[in-house]
Formats: C-alpha cells, structure tokens, sequence
C-alpha cells in the first residue's frame, strides 16, 4: 500500500512529539492549511493526523475539506481536551481515531495502527467493488463473434470506468507495418482514417514498441521525457496502454480526458490491465478460432480435388500460389475405362454416375495406400503420381503395386455390375504407369488453379493406357529397371504411340514375383 501521511499543527512542539512517537512512517509536515490543501491536491493521502485546537485550528471543519477532496481518506484527530462531544464530533467527521495529548507514545502507535488498517481495508474493498464487475466483462469478451464486438465493449467498459473524453483502440496492421486506429469514442471520423503511426513515433508508439504504460497528467508534462511528443496542450490527463498477450504486443489503446479537471492516477492503471488484457485475450482466441475454421474449411476444400498431401501444400502457401511448382522426377499412373462411350449409350446415367464413383473410390483408396497422388479425374479416366509431392525411395514401385491392386478390384466391380446389365461384359481397364521428368505444380490464372503434372511422360501414360487392353498393365522400359527383380514382365517390343514422335520400349506387368523359399 502507497503510505502517505500528513500532520498538521502549528505548533513546532506537538508536532515533533507526534513525528517521535511515529518513528516507523514518513510523516509530511504542514503549518498553513493552504499547504496541508496543496498537499491533497497534488497526491494521494492514506492519512492525516490533525490537531485540534479551537478557535485557531477546526480538526473537523479541515477533515471535512480534506475528505471531500479526497474520498476514504482515513484520520487520527489530536486534542488536549477529550470528552463524549469531541468524540461523537471526530466521528461524524469520519475520524478514525482520536487521541488525547500530550501524546502517549504507544496509544498513538496503536491508533495509527488501527487507523491505517482501516484505510487499507476500505481501499481494499473499494478495489474488489471495482474489479469483480470488470472480471465478469471476462464472459462477455470471450462470447464475442467478431473483432468489432470485442472493440466495442473494451471501450464502452473503459468509458464507464474512466470517464475519458477520448479513447481509442490501436491495432498493428503487419501489411502496412504500422498501427492504426480500430475503434474510438470521442474523435472526428476523419482523424480517425487519417491516423498511421510507425513503431517508436509518438507516445503510443513508444508504448507499442516498448511493452510498457505511459501516464501523463497536466502538471507532469513539461518535466516528462515525452514532453517534445506532446501536441495537445489542452489535454488534462492521459494514458497509453500496452495490449499485450504474453510476449507480443497486438496494439495500444489510448485514453485521454479534456472536458474535466480530473486526472488519470495508478488505479487506472490497473483497472486498465485488468481490461486490456481480457479484451486481448479475447482477440488472440477469436482470431485462432477463425484461423482454425478457415484452415479446417480450406483443408476440406481441397481434399474434395486433390490429395491430403497436396492440400497441405496449398495450404502452407501462404502467397504466390501461382508460384507453387517444380520439375521432378515421377511415376506416373494412368488409368482409362475402355468402351465406356458405347456403355454410356445404353445405362442410365444415375447407373454411369455409380459406377465411376465406385471405381474412383478404389482407385483413390489404393493409390493413397501406396502414399501417392490422384492428380485428377478427367471423364472416364484417372491420373495418379508417385513421388511428389511425398517423397517416396521407389515411386515406381509403389505405382506397380497400385496398378495391380486397382485391376484387381477392377474385375470384381464388373462382375458385380454384370449381374445388373449385360453391357457391362465389354468393359475393360486400360493402366499405364511411366517414369520420367515433369512439371509438378499449379497453373492456371489467379481466379482458378490447378494442381497438375505435364510431361512427355503424362502424355505416353495416357497412349499406353489407350493401348492396353484386358484389364492389362502396360509400362515403359525406365519403370522395369526400377522394379527389376520384383515383378515379373513381359516384354512387348516398341510400340508406336499417338502423338509421340519416337516409338516407346513397352512392358507389360503380369504380377509380383514369388519369393523362393
């Protein structure tokens, strides 16, 4: 507790028998009463030790004055003579204490005691009746939906708790790299918008940048290391206060008064704290809770398009999306359902509707299996890449054993759907599976991407896929050099595909070779 206690006498030899009896506190002197009032106006009292003396010194008449300027100041009333009407007049001036003189050194010790006990019980209780509202405003805080809400109510608490003419809220734009109004009581709406402050410029960014309040009144100005930054001589008393969650400070919130002579003190201070930090609390959890939704809509999202792994990168890509991309070394799948076309002459579509998603599913289920990428469904067909974006050792090995998983679900999802139509007995899956160089990354515009592969190699995946027939696997000679000895193949020859000006070296995967005992 902030102890200041002032005693008032004229007389030299009471007050030095008073101070000696006190010997443990700081007492201030007064001989006038335009200095003891002086003292009262310029800071705050816990304690006043007044000697009454009539006619010439009033105890009561000047504890009246004093407690009225400063409300729950607590006071010890001196007088050589005590009696029942001296006494009930101490009291209803709001004495704490009185002690009759000369002073007896221990009764004075124990009603100053007492005295100050009861100052700081008061001041205590005055405290919680301050605070416990302002701890409940915690709920109302945290309820809030939007940043504006939470705005809203730091400053109507901070309007009624301190009454200031002009309060502000100022937030760090990290875009524009410096702070700016958010929400305000008390200014121009064009001052407002026009407000832009660098980190360390002015009070308020001295406060952002340092972490730290400022308390400003009237009369400290001009000894104060801010007085060059002061340009509003007309402002009585203000605060700058640090909005602060843990280490990182969000922005500054400023408080000013102009209209009364009532000044800001340590107590707003505190009770701004209090506020301050609810209301950033509040901020940092809705902004966390809106992040995490808008990642959880966006991962959602992409995972409807492309594979987890991929919805991750997209999601990492902070900017420049256009720019997410690189060459690298794939495997590549292609998978194509032969005689569809003629298939989709004669089965309803709800049926064709079923069937291709039963058959993505699979393929997708397998080739994540083998922790590849379905890259995307293009009609009756479906492209997959092994080794990107997750790093794989032996990509061509995982996309072998996809290939033979999918046409193996392949023929049971024919046999099941035979049984419902007889069009479905010509039917056939065309795999390829390729190995080589590509491009791996977004293209597109700005309005629409695509998460994509192009190469040569896409471009001979999808020939070859053409090409096969009877549920076979076709694939290039750089494949069955990097799944030598695992699978047993059959060479084709050079096969000369569509659109691909040299003839390529084909394979054809007939299954995974046994392993000897």
């Amino acid at each position: 507790m902030h102890t200041v206690v002032v005693l008032y006498t004229p007389d030299d030899l009471q007050a030095e028998a008073i101070v000696s009896a006190l010997p443990w506190l700081v007492v201030i002197r007064c001989r006038e009463e335009e200095e003891l009032e002086a003292i009262c106006r310029n800071q705050e009292l816990c304690l006043a030790l007044l000697v009454d003396d009539p006619p010439r010194v009033d105890g009561r008449r000047i504890f009246t004055d004093l407690g009225a300027a400063q409300p729950g100041l607590a006071g010890v009333l001196f007088s050589s003579t005590v009696d029942t009407a001296l006494l009930h007049g101490a009291l209803e001036a709001g004495f704490s204490g009185l002690v009759e003189l000369p002073v007896n050194p221990v009764h004075v010790t124990r009603v100053v005691n007492q005295a100050l006990e009861r100052y700081r019980l008061q001041q205590e209780n005055t405290r919680l009746r301050t605070l416990i509202p302002l701890y409940s405003l915690g709920e109302q805080f945290v309820a809030a939906s939007t940043e504006q809400e939470i705005h809203d109510l730091l400053l109507d608490a901070v309007d009624r708790q301190t009454g200031a003419s002009h309060i502000s809220v100022m937030l760090y734009d990290p875009h524009e790299g410096c702070l700016r109004i958010a929400a305000s009581r008390g200014m121009e709406a064009a001052l407002v918008q026009s407000i832009r402050l660098q980190p360390g410029d002015q009070i308020a960014g001295w406060v952002f940048q340092q972490g730290k309040p400022v308390l400003l009144n009237k009369e400290d100005q001009a000894t104060s290391i801010f007085s060059p930054l002061l340009q509003q001589p007309d402002i009585v008393s203000a605060i700058s206060f640090p909005l602060r969650i843990r280490e990182r400070i969000l922005g500054v919130l400023n408080i000013s008064q102009k209209k009364t002579d009532e000044r800001f003190s340590e107590a707003d201070n505190e009770m701004l704290s209090i506020l301050c930090s609810q209301a950033t609390i509040a901020l940092e959890n809705l902004r966390a809770r809106l992040q995490l939704t808008e990642t959880t809509r966006m991962r959602t999202l992409f995972e409807q398009y492309v594979a987890p792994e991929v919805a991750e990168l997209l999601l990492a890509q902070n900017s420049d999306l256009m720019g997410l991309g690189e060459i690298k070394q794939v495997t590549v799948l292609f998978a194509d359902i032969r005689n569809f076309t003629r298939l989709v002459q004669h089965i309803d579509l709800q049926s064709l509707r079923s069937f291709l998603n039963e058959f993505f599913q699979f393929f997708t289920e397998e080739v994540f299996q083998y922790r590849g990428t379905v890259d995307k469904f293009m009609g009756d067909a479906v492209l997959a890449v092994f080794g990107a974006p997750v790093k794989l050792d032996e990509p061509s090995l995982a996309a072998a054993h996809a290939a033979v998983a999918i046409k193996a679900r392949f023929a049971v999802l024919r046999e099941q759907w035979m049984l419902r139509s007889e069009d479905f007995q010509k039917v056939d899956l065309g795999i390829a599976v390729t190995s080589g160089t590509v491009f791996l990354g977004n293209i597109g515009s700005t309005r629409r991407l695509d998460y994509t592969v192009i190469g040569n190699e896409v471009n001979i995946a999808q020939r070859l896929a053409a090409e096969a027939s009877d549920c076979r696997i076709y694939a290039t000679d750089a494949v069955c050099r990097e799944i030598a000895g695992r699978f047993e193949v059959e060479e084709l020859g050079e096969i000369q595909l569509r659109g691909v000006e040299q003839k390529t070296r084909t394979f054809c995967l007939l299954g995974e070779k046994k392993q000897q005992e």
